[in-house]
């Protein structure tokens, strides 16, 4: 049977970390073909307070037990929560406290020893994870002296310097288009494939396409255009309802982005906003189209491909990996060109144009909705877990025999 050990440096179930869902997704599909699997991580999430992750784990119907530390010989040391999830993974996470994903890193000694225990006792063949901080990189390489075969999860543009991962056997990247920045950047080869979906998560049972819905109106997620999309829709068509989920963008952050350009989105009544929620499934529920303007260049852009699941047509930018996520199942339209992450107001009314007929007829338009919910869910066909699995598991052996 073979082992993979699966290394992440915040907590797999994130719920603000796609990258984290993704990591854990690709785990399950191995385990459920077979493969012992364990998990090594910290209880640490990407949001700026410290996450309720038994409330985390108990809604994805986890149970941790929770190993007390023996500071009698380590001071320092911290709780350990454990547990094994219904596909066999056996899960580790170190309490981490306070500390957020990035910050955990000023005290790694004790996870350092559950990682060394991990190599020992258990042998992995596989070890497999992301992190470039020094201390990760440490870790890559004691894995590799302990005859472990690595596989990095390359899902960002933050290694464009990394030259050691070239030493790996394997780069996993996240689409085509971001194992081509890292083909340019560092004559990388990588594996391009589509972040896997856990249908359980990711697809409603039953759906009331209702709103129009932007996730994370952050800046790099298109802040400054949303706030003038907003404005332009709920002047003319009070009747199409905005939703915004909040993530690290909040409605605050539009509010003011709005006041920026002198206009207080506060006055709409059709603009309304959600909090986080541990399952996208709770999103697509309500949701007509989904709205994904994003400034930055995109690694792949799951929500495009969790909306497609849901046969709900996402609307995109036209950058990064945003288009080869929606597979043709969506609509991939223009940003202004002087619209960047340094940008502090919001864009023209006219920019935002080709967007606002694209949500007014989808929402007037209901033939026409009709046949961009069916092309979404043609095109949801490459991320069906039998075709991405099958995809994952030839990577994966193919590792174990090179």
């Amino acid at each position: 049977m073979p082992r993979l050990l699966l290394l992440l440096p915040q907590l797999p179930q994130d719920p603000a970390s796609g990258a984290a869902r993704s990591m854990r997704t690709i785990c399950e599909i191995l385990a459920t073909a077979g493969w012992s699997v364990r998990a090594l991580a910290v209880t640490a999430t990407e949001a700026a307070e410290p996450a309720p992750v038994r409330e985390l784990l108990a809604a994805a119907g986890l149970t941790a037990t929770v190993r007390a530390p023996n500071r009698s010989v380590y001071k320092h040391d911290r709780p350990v929560l454990e547990f094994t999830d219904p596909r066999g993974i056996h899960y580790q996470l170190l309490d981490t406290g306070a500390h957020t994903a990035f910050s955990w890193h000023e005290a790694p000694s004790q996870f350092n020893r559950l990682y060394q225990r991990e190599l020992a006792d258990h042998k992995p063949d596989i070890v497999f994870g992301y992190g470039g901080h020094p201390d990760d990189v440490e870790r890559w390489t004691r894995a590799r002296a302990a005859g472990c075969k690595v596989v990095f999860g390359l899902r960002n543009h933050g290694y464009k310097s990394a030259a050691w991962l070239r030493d790996f056997a394997g780069v996993l990247t996240c689409s085509e288009y971001l194992s081509g920045v890292y083909r340019d950047a560092l004559g990388l080869a990588s594996i391009g494939l589509p972040s896997p979906l856990d249908p359980d998560e990711t697809i409603a049972p039953e759906r009331e396409p209702i709103f129009f819905t932007a996730i994370n109106p952050s800046i790099e997620k298109g802040l400054f255009f949303l706030a003038r999309l907003a404005e332009e829709l709920a002047t003319r068509r009070p009747d199409i309802p905005l939703l915004f989920i909040e993530s690290r963008g909040s409605g605050g952050l539009l509010v003011q982005a709005g006041l920026a350009g002198g206009f207080d989105l506060r006055r709409h009544e059709s603009l309304m906003f959600a909090p986080a929620v541990p399952k996208p499934a709770e999103i697509f529920r309500a949701t007509r189209a989904l709205l994904a303007p994003s400034v930055w260049d995109e690694p792949f852009g799951r929500v495009a491909a969790e909306a497609l699941l849901n046969g709900v047509p996402p609307l995109v930018s036209n950058r990064g990996g945003l288009a080869e996520a929606a597979n043709g199942g969506g609509f991939v339209l223009p940003l202004p060109a002087s619209l960047t992450l340094e940008t502090r107001l919001p864009v023209a009314a006219p920019d935002v144009e080709p967007w606002l007929a694209t949500i007014i007829r989808l929402a007037d338009d209901q033939e026409y909705y009709a046949a961009a919910s069916a092309r979404a869910r043609a095109a949801a066909a490459a991320y069906q877990p039998e075709v991405l699995g099958r995809r994952y598991r030839d990577y994966f052996d193919g590792i174990l025999k090179s």
